[in-house]
C-alpha cells in the first residue's frame, strides 16, 4: 500500500500539536504548516497567507490537504485555485462566530465552492453554510467536537473560596452574565476572556476578570469552580463547543443559554443545564439552583462526562477523515 501523504494548515502554533495524526500507522505521512503568532492584525493576515501557501505548495505532492478554521480554507482555497491543485481538499472547524458580509462573502461563497467537503461541530451550521455561502449541503459534514481528554498543568486555584466560572470569547453575553452576578453578591466568579470582550462592560465586585492567560490557567479556573457558565448572544449562536466539552471532560457541571448550536451537546437537566437566552431573570435562576443543589451538580457532571467519553473524543475524527481518505481515493481512481 502506497504512503499518503496529509498536509495540515493550522493556526494552532504549539508544534507538539498533531492533530490526530498519532492515531494512524507509519503508511501516513503528515506535514504540518502553522501560523505565526502576532497580535497585528495586518500581520495576522500575513502569516495566514504565507501558511497557506507553504501548504498548497506541499500538498502538490499529497493526498490530502487539511485546513483548520475557516480563514485557514479560505486562503488553502485560494491558492488551490491560483495554482490550478487537484489535490482534495477537507476543512475541519469550520465555524463563524460572525458570518462576513460584503466583499468578503462574496470572495468566499467563490472559493468554497473549491472545497471537497467542510466539517462543522453543530448539526445545525450545516444549513446556515450551505444557505449562506451557496455550498451543497452533502459537502458539509457534522462531527461533533472531538478532542482528547484535556492535558494540562493544573495551577493553584486563585481564589480561596468556592466560585463560579465563566470561559470564552466568542459570541458570549457576557452582559446579561455581569448583570445576573451583580444582582447575585454572595455569588463570587472568575471570567476568563479577551480583552475585546470588556469594551463597555460592567463588571461586578464579585466577579474576577482574567484576559490573557495561558490554557493551563483558564482550564485550571474551570476545573476548580463548582459550575461554569456559558452565556451566549442568541439562541442559533453556533460557538462555545470547545468550552463545554472541556468542563464535560473536567467533570464541572455547565450552565448553557439554550442555542440550537449546543443543543447537539447539552441536554436540560441531564448533562448540563439550560437558560433561557439574554434572559437576566433566567440566567439567575439557573446558576442559584445549580449552586445550591449539589447533588444535582453531580449528577449532570456524571451523565456529562459520560457522553463526552463516547461523543467527543478523538476517535469521531478518525473515523470521519479516514472515511474521507477512503472516499476521495476511490474517486481519483
Amino acid at each position: 500500500m502506497d504512503r499518503k501523504h496529509i498536509v495540515v494548515c493550522t493556526e494552532i502554533k504549539n508544534s507538539s500539536w498533531r492533530w490526530i495524526s498519532h492515531h494512524f500507522s507509519d503508511s501516513y505521512q503528515w506535514s504540518f504548516c502553522r501560523v505565526r503568532n502576532s497580535s497585528n492584525g495586518l500581520l495576522v493576515i500575513i502569516f495566514r497567507l504565507m501558511a497557506s501557501l507553504n501548504a498548497v505548495i506541499k500538498a502538490r505532492r499529497a493526498d490530502v490537504i487539511v485546513s483548520h478554521g475557516p480563514y485557514m480554507a479560505f486562503y488553502c482555497a485560494l491558492f488551490i485555485w491560483m495554482f490550478r491543485l487537484k489535490t482534495p481538499h477537507i476543512s475541519y472547524s469550520f465555524n463563524f462566530a460572525e458570518l462576513p458580509s460584503g466583499v468578503a462573502l462574496k470572495r468566499m461563497k467563490l472559493l468554497f465552492k473549491r472545497v471537497n467537503c467542510f466539517v462543522v461541530s453543530s448539526d445545525m451550521e450545516r444549513a446556515l453554510y450551505s444557505e449562506y455561502f451557496d455550498i451543497p449541503i452533502e459537502q458539509i459534514d457534522f462531527v461533533r467536537w472531538g478532542v482528547a481528554e484535556p492535558d494540562f498543568n493544573l495551577q493553584a486555584s486563585i481564589l480561596d473560596k468556592p466560585y463560579i466560572s465563566t470561559v470564552g470569547g466568542n459570541a458570549r453575553d457576557y452582559k446579561t452574565f455581569m448583570a445576573a452576578m451583580a444582582e447575585l453578591p454572595d455569588i463570587t466568579a472568575i471570567a476568563v476572556m479577551r480583552p475585546g470582550n470588556l469594551v463597555g462592560l460592567d463588571v461586578p465586585k464579585n466577579v474576577t476578570v482574567l484576559v490573557n492567560i495561558s490554557r493551563d490557567e483558564a482550564l485550571s479556573v474551570i476545573k476548580h469552580s463548582v459550575l461554569t457558565v456559558l452565556p451566549l448572544m442568541g439562541s442559533e449562536t453556533p460557538c462555545g463547543h470547545v468550552t463545554i466539552v472541556v468542563a464535560m471532560y473536567l467533570g464541572v457541571p455547565c450552565v448553557v443559554t439554550d442555542s440550537s448550536g449546543v443543543s447537539d451537546y447539552v441536554t436540560d437537566n441531564e448533562t448540563g443545564m439550560l437558560c433561557e437566552p439574554n434572559s437576566l431573570d433566567k440566567m439567575k435562576q439557573a446558576i442559584t439552583h445549580l449552586r445550591a443543589d449539589e447533588m444535582l451538580g453531580t449528577k449532570l457532571a456524571e451523565n456529562a462526562e459520560i457522553f463526552v467519553r463516547e461523543n467527543c473524543s478523538e476517535k469521531s475524527y478518525v473515523f470521519h477523515f479516514k472515511s474521507f481518505i477512503n472516499r476521495v481515493c476511490i474517486n481519483e481512481k
